[in-house]
């Protein structure tokens, strides 16, 4: 009777410690998870931001901000709400990082803003590789180093060397516009 007993007791001590490991694994997720989360929102709320005041100065009126408020809307409470908002920051993402017109209307508001910045950088610098110009007009546009290696799918290391370089390359250059070309860089 004394070993039936010892028996019950081993297994549900058993039962509880594996539920309570379970429970204690599937917290951890969930935090790794709301983490990931508020790291995409954190980029997906720089990307609006920034869209918004070039946009204004542009008269370019993308609605980043409606689509991500219209996902949030019909998808509050649900289990919907993360994966469709992570759908649209992604489909944000991804104009930027590989649809020309996209990134053609944010090289215009560049040069409308900033009296034709980007032509005078294409003419100054005709070799230079399009990931190079993608690198310029992104930082002109203010995006943070994180947006910035996002859109590019590079590390914030190669980022930071990289626009080192370009900065360099610009500074050492016999361009007339050099001087302005660095300013826009620095705002």
């Amino acid at each position: 009777m004394g070993a039936l007993l010892l028996f019950i007791t081993a297994v549900l001590a058993t039962l509880v410690l594996y539920f309570w490991a379970r429970k204690a694994q599937l917290e951890k997720q969930l935090a790794e998870e709301r983490e990931e989360t508020e790291r995409v929102m954190s980029i997906a709320e720089d990307l609006k931001s920034r869209l918004s005041a070039v946009e204004q100065k542009a008269d370019k009126k993308l609605d980043t901000l409606d689509r991500l408020c219209e996902q949030y809307y019909i998808y509050e409470g649900t289990e919907n709400l993360q994966p469709r908002i992570l759908k649209e920051v992604r489909s944000i993402v991804e104009g930027l990082r590989s649809d020309p017109s996209v990134q053609k209307s944010l090289e215009q508001s560049l040069n409308s803003r900033y009296d034709g910045i980007m032509a005078k950088l294409r003419e100054a610098f005709p070799t230079w590789k399009e990931e190079d110009y993608l690198l310029f007009m992104f930082t002109a546009s203010g995006f943070s180093s994180t947006t910035i290696s996002t859109l590019l799918e590079k590390d914030k290391p190669y980022v930071y060397n990289k626009l080192y370089r370009l900065k360099e390359r610009i500074r050492q250059s016999d361009t007339t516009h050099r001087v302005q070309l660095l300013a826009v860089l620095e705002k």
